[in-house]
């Protein structure tokens, strides 16, 4: 024992310990070994001799590799295995080379399972899926990593590979079948080939999202001639498709306000140009508007014209004009823009009539400096008066404050707020009078009392 001991000490020979000498490995010979184990790397449920020395006995064993490892968790180890990078790195030794040649050719015989290489996605990991040939296996690929929850980036390369390795119609038949694969792909190519995103679309039957998806690509051509022409090919398309005919609408309009902002930019102080939104165009409009009290809708650029041609809301109209007066400080046309005579009232007077909420358009009317008197002419319309007064007070008006007290005749509040007005001012008065009607015993239903 001490003479093998010293062997070993003295000895300068450089020994290899690897069972493999990758020298003498016969590439062949390997392949048919795989090929022979049915597409398994160590089928053989038996492992070679171990011999181990006690120092009294040498005895071999011969040990059943399932009593070591279970299939399942033998399986898992090959495809980890098979999942390496198959680049060859430049400077790699001729040892290192045929290491790395032989898992490649090993990865070629075996095919690991759909889930590992989902499971290998998912954590960020970049995988090969040549492996992966028939059709099946690729339908299993595929739908391995959308039942583990794959995000948007692990399902795409996926698709993206059955793009390139499968025939167009099995490959759209695949992705009808699974809409979260084709709405990433259709994602994709919107971003990327969006006229391969329409034929897609119009190949799957989706016929409308086809016509929205090349509405939105014509609106952002910026060539003037180019955008017009496609608007008048699709509108052409849609008069001559039932199945389009609804967004004859949409187009007829797109039209309109692309001839009208080529026609009349130079009259809007080049405020818009083709790429402007139907808002952006009517506020322009709003601007240019000089007769709110008897407005001409027949004029080209009326902003009641344009509204009713893009089919702008009642809302949008009330906002847009608001602001847009408002910020050019022309505050006596909004009582005509929004004090209006109703065509059923018999009487015929004019009624405040707005489509956006008095509050906010309280607020705004606030932030842009608007005058007290215009702010009080809003605040009056108010029915509620405990909402009046909370705004009221936020917006620092003080008639309407009054006007709320004076609603919930609280006379005490009333008096207090009297008593920090300026002396003889306006305001004083108005609130001498309110608490002088709230003191004031008037008839009422109430007190009416008939006796039977």
């Amino acid at each position: 024992m001490a003479d093998d001991e010293g062997y070993w000490n003295r000895s300068g020979r450089a020994f290899n310990f690897d069972d493999d000498n990758e020298e003498d490995i016969d590439l062949n010979a390997l392949a048919a070994l795989e090929i022979n184990a049915d597409g398994g790397i160590l089928n053989d449920d038996t492992i070679s001799e171990a011999s181990f020395d006690n120092s009294c006995a040498a005895a071999s064993y011969n040990l059943s590799i399932k009593s070591l490892i279970s299939d399942e968790e033998l399986n898992m180890l090959l495809d980890e295995q098979s999942m390496n990078d198959n680049m060859i790195p430049k400077g790699m030794k001729p040892e290192e080379e045929l290491k790395l040649l032989r898992r490649q050719l090993q990865n070629t015989l075996h095919t690991p399972s759909p889930l590992t290489v989902a499971r290998k996605l998912l954590c960020g990991k970049v995988v090969g899926f040549e492996v992966f040939k028939s059709l099946q296996d690729k339908q299993q690929l595929l739908d391995a990593v959308l039942d583990i929850g794959g995000g948007g980036d692990a399902v795409l390369s996926v698709v993206l590979f059955l793009e390139k390795s499968l025939n167009r119609k099995d490959f759209v038949e695949l992705l009808k079948k699974r809409p979260k694969a084709l709405q990433h792909y259709i994602a994709y190519l919107t971003q990327r080939r969006v006229d391969e995103a329409i034929n897609l679309l119009n190949d799957l039957g989706k016929y409308n999202e086809a016509m929205l998806l090349e509405f939105q690509m014509v609106l952002r051509i910026d060539s003037t001639a180019e955008r017009k022409t496609k608007l008048m090919a699709m509108m052409t398309h849609c008069a001559n498709n039932r199945v389009c005919g609804i967004y004859q609408q949409m187009l007829h309009a797109a039209i309109k306000l692309f001839n009208l902002v080529t026609t009349e930019r130079s009259n809007l102080n080049n405020l818009v140009d083709i790429n402007s939104s139907p808002i952006e165009v009517l506020y322009a409009c709003c601007a240019k508007n000089t007769n709110w009290k008897d407005p001409d809708v027949g004029q080209t650029i009326s902003p009641y014209r344009l509204s009713a041609e893009q089919q702008i809301s009642e809302s949008q109209f009330d906002w847009t004009a608001l602001n847009e007066r408002a910020q050019a400080q022309a505050y006596a046309d909004l009582k005509h823009i929004f004090e209006q005579v109703p065509t059923w009232h018999p009487i015929k007077q004019k009624q405040f009539h707005i489509n956006i909420p008095l509050e906010v358009a309280v607020q705004r009317l606030y932030e842009l400096e608007a005058p007290a008197s215009i702010v009080y002419m809003f605040l009056s319309n108010m029915g509620n008066a405990g909402e009046k007064l909370e705004l009221a007070k936020r917006v620092k008006c003080t008639k309407a404050i009054i006007d709320a007290l004076a609603s919930l005749k609280d006379v005490p509040q009333l008096m207090q707020i009297r008593d920090n007005l300026p002396d003889r001012s306006e305001e004083q008065f108005y609130c001498d009078n309110a608490i002088k009607n709230c003191q004031t015993k008037r008839w009422t239903t109430d007190s009416i009392k008939l006796k039977l």
